[in-house]
């Protein structure tokens, strides 16, 4: 009987805990009787303490897999990595959003049912936050310099506007009803608001500077260089030990994330347009527009390329998270599909932050829906503002579950578009967050063999360049020792007349 390897017990166990998740979850739910928040937080800790050690894992892998692939490369690689990394994020981004526009232009889901805009919305709680385009943009370049890196570890910062009348402030619940023109009768302020979460953006940054100017400066660099590789390898062990109780973490997140379900049935009826339209796009891009890509600029099989990344799919699935998710993207991209390190850990931890395709395609679907259902036919000036603007709420997106809901508020003031409405698409969210997410994974990784590659050339170039330098170091260090063998033994040669001269010297024998 043939033996069954690491991986695929590993991946055979990861399926079997997404089955028995589903299975556990719909015997342990009863409509009559709500579980409680605290005895739902119960189920849900097994897949909990599995996201926090995925998560605790993000800091020291970004920066060392960064740091210590740029260093083992020269400039000129360097930025032809970074350029076609970023051509091919921008191909796909807009892709998606265009994609999806177009699919929701023509299903017209928002008048599939008619909408009571009064009674979904009404009474309930929106994000406090309200932001515009140009402050995700200036938020974007602000990240990616964090004034302290030991707060950007686990702080980040936004900009939100807030309202006064007078000296009174409004309350921010009370301003996000407010209509544009409504809220130019009040003093707008913007205020930096902090939050819990990475700034991984601005880790990346300082990151690919740190290594680029570590790889730069050569010889003097090399205990930095060294003690990173050190660090990755390290923290590459220590997330094979996690992924080992993966299976048993996604089994209770699934678990939990079913028996807090309220009432999934009537929710899917009345968005069941929003969610064909979602899903198809998602589907469209992922089995047909990345594959496609995958084929003519990878030259690579697609089905055996995502057969290699089912492990950290699977994850993203299960977490919605991007971000916690990386570290498996890296481990499945390199020992599954065996992709460059010095490609995947460059290119990867760059894609989780600002490579969001299934985001900017599910927040173009949502603002084109939202306004079906207002009853707000959008133009075409509109529209092509609604696609700039999900990519850019795509990019500003946190690697973390149901981050898309907080963008998806500035994308629907730029289309001038009450701010509550996004409760109209919040029953379903948590159920297409995980699968965008999990596209979010999949064109990262596609992102990863294309990278490799385009840049192919350069980065045999790079690599010959290190052995010849390594060589000549080699060399260089032989050739310090040689002259220092050959005095000891003309040392040794004429040891007896220098020492019958110190004899003679000091009256004593040799």
């Amino acid at each position: 009987m043939p033996r069954i390897s690491k991986e695929n017990a590993l991946l055979f166990a990861t399926i079997l805990g997404v089955i028995v998740g589903i299975a556990l979850g719909l015997a342990l739910r009863d409509p009559d009787a709500k579980w409680s928040k605290r005895h739902l937080s119960y189920l849900r800790f097994p897949g909990d303490v599995f996201v926090q050690m995925l998560k605790m894992l993000i800091l020291p892998m970004i920066i060392s897999s960064i740091i210590s692939s740029l260093a083992s490369l020269d400039s000129g690689t360097a930025g032809r990595l970074g350029l076609v990394a970023m051509m091919y994020y921008v191909m796909t981004t807009f892709s998606a959003v265009f994609l999806g526009i177009i699919l929701v232009m023509t299903i017209k889901p928002g008048y599939w049912v008619e909408t009571n805009i009064k009674e979904l919305v009404g009474d309930v709680k929106t994000s406090p936050c309200i932001s515009y385009p140009i402050d995700t943009v200036l938020d974007l370049v602000k990240s990616m310099f964090p004034e302290n890196l030991l707060e950007a570890a686990f702080k980040s910062e936004k900009i939100c506007m807030t309202y006064y009348n007078g000296s009174t402030k409004l309350a921010p619940e009370y301003a996000l009803t407010l209509s544009p023109e409504q809220r130019r009768m009040f003093i707008e302020t913007p205020e930096k608001v902090v939050s819990d979460g990475m700034n991984i953006m601005g880790l990346v940054v300082f990151s690919v500077a740190l290594g680029a100017t570590v790889g730069f400066v050569g010889e003097e660099g090399k205990g930095l260089k060294e003690f990173f590789k050190s660090l990755e390898a390290v923290s590459m062990k220590m997330l094979g030990v996690v992924i080992m109780y993966s299976p048993v973490g996604i089994t209770f997140l699934i678990a939990a994330q079913i028996v807090g379900m309220k009432d999934p049935g009537k929710e899917l009826q009345r968005l069941m347009g929003y969610v064909i339209t979602v899903i198809s796009g998602l589907f469209i891009h992922a089995f047909i527009i990345l594959p496609f890509l995958c084929v003519v600029l990878a030259r690579r099989n697609p089905l055996k390329y995502v057969s290699g990344m089912a492990q950290a799919l699977l994850t993203a699935l299960a977490t919605s998270s991007s971000s916690a998710t990386l570290p498996l993207s890296i481990k499945c991209c390199e020992e599954n599909n065996h992709v460059d390190p010095r490609v995947t850990r460059f290119v990867l931890p760059l894609g989780a932050t600002i490579n969001m395709d299934g985001t900017a395609l599910y927040e173009a679907v949502a603002a084109i829906y939202i306004s079906q259902c207002y009853g707000q036919d959008l133009s075409i000036g509109q529209v092509i503002l609604v696609s700039l603007t999900a990519t850019l709420a795509s990019i500003g997106a946190a690697g973390i579950p149901q981050a898309g809901i907080v963008t998806m508020i500035m994308v629907l003031i730029a289309i001038g578009l009450p701010t509550n409405l996004f409760i109209l698409i919040f029953p379903v969210d948590f159920i297409l967050d995980r699968i965008r997410t999990t596209v979010n994974v999949h064109g990262d990784s596609i992102g990863a063999c294309v990278v490799e590659k385009l840049c192919e050339k350069q980065l045999k170039e790079a690599e010959k360049h290190l052995i010849a330098q390594e060589e000549a170091q080699a060399a260089h260090a032989h050739a310090g020792q040689e002259p220092k063998h050959q005095n000891n033994h003309a040392a040794a040669t004429n040891s007896t007349p220098n020492c019958k001269a110190l004899s003679q010297l000091k009256h004593s024998t040799c």
